[in-house]
């Protein structure tokens, strides 16, 4: 009899769950390009996609700052190469 009424129970409220007006989406997920929601999810993104292209851009530019200097040290005298070639024959 417990059984029965648990089950019973069950299904109700899965029945209850599974109603579409219980499901229903909002308008970003259903993909309404103007809705506010949706704009201001598009806008978060352009925002982030920002960040990051901002880090490119400065990696790369420490990149390069480090590379000019070392040329002008390199042109200066002031730094020794830390390879050093040399030039001879196999042995």
């Amino acid at each position: 009899m417990k059984s029965t009424v648990r089950l019973l129970a069950f299904a109700a409220t899965a029945a209850w769950l599974a109603l579409p007006r219980a499901a229903a989406a909002c308008a970003t997920c259903y993909g309404d390009p103007t809705d506010p929601m949706s704009k201001g999810m598009n806008n978060g993104i352009l925002v982030l996609l920002g960040f990051v292209g901002l880090m490119w851009v400065g990696v790369g530019r420490l990149i390069w700052d480090f590379r000019r200097r070392s040329k002008n040290l390199a042109e200066k005298g002031t730094v020794r190469p830390r390879l050093r070639l040399i030039h001879g024959e196999k042995r």
